[in-house]
Formats: C-alpha cells, structure tokens, sequence
C-alpha cells in the first residue's frame, strides 16, 4: 500500500453547522471539517504532507470530490463550506476539483485558511491576491477564515473586498483578551462588513451568552460548540 493511500484510508469528515441566529436560529450552511482516526483534531501533520506536491494534492483533493459528491446526492438543498489552504492554490488539481464541482457552486463555498506559506512575503503576497482574485472569477462564494490570525490580517481584507464575499473571526483566538475590548473589536469588524457588504461569522461561540451578545450586536452568523459539534452524515 502506498503511503498516500494509507494516509487516505485514515481520513474522514465530519461536518460543523454555521447558523443564522435570527428570532428562529437556522442553519445556514455545515463547514466540512477534515479529521482522522488516528488522531483527534486536525491532522495537520497529514494534510501537510499532501499539499506539499501536486501528486498528492490531487489525491486529496479526489477525497474531497468522492465525499461532496456522496453528501450533496442525499442532501441536496444543503449548503457546505470547504477549507483551501494557500498552498494548493499553486496546484492544478484544485482548480480541476472546483470546475467539476461548478455546476455545484450555489451548494458550495470556499475558505480560505490563515496559514502562511511562501506568500508571506510583501513580493509576492500579490500573487496570492491573483489567486483570490482568479477563486472569484470562478463564481464561488469566497471567504476569508480566522481574520485576525497568520496571513489573514487587516491589509488582506483590505485589499480583497472586492473579490470576498464573508469574512470569519474565531474567538477561540482571541480568549486571553479583556471580554468589553473584544466586543468592541468584533463591532469594529462588524461595521468593515457592513459598509463593504460583507457577511461576518464569528466562531467559537461555545455559550449562550456570549452568542446572546453577539446577536445584540447584530453578529447573526455564528459558528461553534453551543450550536453544535462537527457529526457524521449518512
């Protein structure tokens, strides 16, 4: 057994609701959410290891293809969001994977992930907004995941509202700081959204308080543990 194929037998998903906290909260969308039996969490150290070379990306990004295809046939009006790290935008294959999945794009969103890879450098973090700008042109619905970490700063949101659609903040970042500043950040936020007519998510919301604040505030979009853990779908 190869040990891409190994790596691959250990992966599964689970799949996390993103809700619309209206007077009756619904769910607007899942966030799919890459795990492995072997490990609990993320397994960064796997995925790492596969969008490293176009090879194995591809491998991955076919187990992404064998799982929507599986969940979108029995959920059809459900809507999902999938996670690209930065890195395998340099890779075909997930330009492949999104033009087979284009028919499909009302049902499916893109995040992209914080992490840093060689765009973390000031030449050539425009090429990195070519890449956003080109994930718009595909017509999905782009968002940029825990603003505020890695690369996904202030200035990328900046220079990318034009070509973003949603904008996510997790709370689990941000614990440390004082609860009355960081819901002032968060407004701040909000109104960056608001005057460019961006939606705003805001994860780790793991009380009902602190999604009552959120809702207050106007922060409808809300993602975390008190709305409920990633699950398995037939």
């Amino acid at each position: 057994m190869e040990e891409s194929e190994y790596f691959l037998k250990d992966l599964y998903t689970v799949f996390q609701p993103i809700v619309y906290c209206s007077d009756t909260p619904t769910i607007d969308r899942y966030e799919i959410l890459l795990r492995s039996h072997r490990e609990s969490g993320f397994p960064q150290n796997a995925f790492s290891w596969f969008i490293e070379d176009e090879r194995r990306n591809a491998q991955l990004m076919g187990f992404y293809v064998d799982t929507l295809t599986k969940i979108m046939a029995t959920h059809c009006d459900t809507r999902w969001s999938l996670n690209l790290h930065p890195k395998q935008l340099q890779h075909p294959s997930t330009w492949h994977f999104l033009d087979l999945f284009s028919l499909k794009k009302e049902y499916l969103s893109l995040e992209l992930t914080e992490h840093y890879c060689e765009f973390n450098q000031p030449e050539k973090m425009n090429m990195l907004y070519d890449y956003i700008s080109k994930l718009k042109n595909t017509g999905f619905s782009i968002a940029i995941d825990d603003v505020g970490s890695g690369q996904n700063n202030l200035e990328m949101i900046a220079n990318n509202t034009d070509n973003i659609h949603t904008i996510k903040i997790s709370l689990l970042n941000f614990m440390n700081l004082n609860e009355g500043v960081m819901f002032r950040f968060l407004d701040s936020w909000l109104n960056l959204s608001q005057h460019y007519q961006l939606n705003l998510i805001v994860e780790g919301v793991e009380s009902e308080y602190v999604s009552k604040k959120l809702t207050q505030l106007g922060i409808l979009y809300q993602q975390g543990y008190y709305h409920g853990h990633g699950k398995l779908f037939d």
